[in-house]
């Protein structure tokens, strides 16, 4: 048996239509099945549900063999694990937005929950700005006077609108990646490799 570990919110969902298109409806139908699960055993596979930032420490410490996480959370932070592949779904961009009166380069608070990246990308611009944490709600922080500015995922851009906030840059693109437990990786090779073939991600 195999540990996958996978993210909730809008990644889960993600994976689910991925499987379905896939013809995979059964792992799509009972990972859909509602209930407050923290694991699903189907057949060799046990999915466990898990934040997205934790999925990367659950394969790293070996309590998952995989885990399907976003390509900004392996990016933001080293973990030493495996990077397999990319997966085709889970999209987006990490950008920079903020109200539509000013200058990108008048910014000079950013908030975010990325500040590794930010810092990283302000750093090569050569812009020199202060970076407040934020572990979620980032809109609201320009909007009541805490930043000039954010860094943030986006998607449709629809949140941004909303909100009266305009996207200036795009910082990376986003998707999906398949990670490994690297000593997983050798031991569980042929259970691995036979799920992953499954799934069409080599």
């Amino acid at each position: 048996m195999i540990t996958v570990a996978l993210s909730k919110g809008r990644l889960f969902k993600d994976f689910i239509k991925f499987l379905s298109t896939k013809g995979l409806n059964h792992y799509a139908s009972p990972l859909q099945e509602n209930g407050r699960y923290l694991y699903k055993i189907i057949g060799d596979v046990k999915f466990i549900f898990a934040k997205g930032s934790d999925v990367p420490t659950y394969v790293e410490q070996g309590i998952a063999d995989l885990g399907i996480v976003g390509q900004d959370i392996i990016t933001e932070n080293f973990f030493d694990v495996l990077n397999v592949s990319k997966l085709p779904f889970g999209q987006c961009r990490l950008a920079i937005a903020s109200s539509p009166n000013l200058n990108q380069h008048e910014f000079k608070v950013v908030a975010t929950t990325f500040t590794n990246i930010t810092r990283q990308y302000f750093n090569e611009q050569r812009q020199d700005v202060e970076l407040i944490h934020l572990h979620g709600s980032v809109e609201l922080a320009p909007i009541l006077g805490l930043a000039d500015a954010i860094v943030d995922i986006v998607q449709t851009g629809t949140t941004l609108k909303e909100n009266n906030l305009v996207e200036y840059s795009t910082i990376m693109n986003i998707q999906a990646r398949l990670i490994a437990n690297k000593q997983s990786f050798y031991i569980k090779d042929e259970a691995i490799y036979r799920f992953i073939k499954e799934i069409g991600v080599i």
